[in-house]
């Protein structure tokens, strides 16, 4: 069985009425690319998948206005912005630096419990040929990646890389189809090698080869199908997003 992906943040009881645990589970579903660029955050059907009032989906919504990973459209509410390619090339070049320094740092300080697990996702990823089986292949990529940060050693790190995830998770889709399914493994490869080998430089290099990798298929994907990338996938987003909110509300 391939290992389970990474649980929501774990908050205290949820009583329905507190915006946290539903800004922490949209939170997760848009850094793990659980939703679409171009999806709209229905207010209704979210507190339905939450189980509360809609007043605590707002101002849930509204936190992630204000940190730039949802936009507010007067009349239309706030849904996930569409990205231009001058936007995701900018990104690429915060998250080659700030990931790529995280991915030093980390090197030699991992466990042989992080590298077992990291090599664990690395094989669950690499176990998925289609995109029919590929429900979980982000979250996995996810803590795959948050793993490593993680050991770095630096809380102030963390919160930082997560606010560029937030903004560059829903376009982790174009990663998901059968034509890129499995694009990025081979730097993930590179970069295991270069943690046994302890090669803070050699695993920076593989992070930001990775960052860049998957954001040529981003602006590919946008530029030769706009379309398809911004098309909400109604199926998965709703199934995952209802299934964090699950998660959240049996914490």
């Amino acid at each position: 069985m391939p290992p389970d992906a990474a649980d929501a943040p774990r908050g205290g009881a949820f009583d329905g009425s507190s915006p946290e645990p539903i800004y922490r589970g949209l939170r997760l579903a848009l850094m793990r690319g659980d939703v679409r660029p171009g999806e709209r955050m229905v207010v209704k059907r979210l507190a339905d998948a939450f189980g509360s009032g809609t007043l605590p989906v707002r101002h849930a919504l509204q936190r992630l206005v204000g940190e730039g990973a949802l936009s507010d459209e007067p009349f239309r509410g706030a849904r996930v912005p569409i990205r231009s390619v001058d936007e995701l090339l900018d990104l690429r070049r915060v998250r080659c630096a700030v990931e790529g320094q995280a991915a030093e740092w980390a090197t030699g300080a991992l466990t042989g419990a992080d590298m077992e697990r990291l090599h664990a996702l690395q094989a669950a990823m690499r176990s998925v040929h289609e995109a029919g089986q590929a429900e979980h292949y982000l979250d996995w990529n996810f803590e795959f990646h948050f793993t490593l940060y993680g050991a770095a050693g630096s809380p102030l790190l963390i919160p930082l890389i997560e606010r560029l995830w937030l903004r560059a998770g829903p376009y982790l889709n174009t990663m998901r189809t059968d034509l890129t399914l499995g694009a990025g493994l081979d730097t993930h490869d590179m970069l295991l090698d270069a943690l046994a080998r302890g090669d803070a430089a050699a695993a920076r290099q593989a992070v930001e080869a990775d960052i860049s990798d998957a954001t040529a298929t981003m602006i590919r994907a946008l530029t030769e199908d706009p379309e398809r990338t911004t098309r909400p996938r109604r199926t998965d987003a709703r199934r995952e997003t209802e299934t964090n909110a699950q998660r959240e509300v049996s914490q």
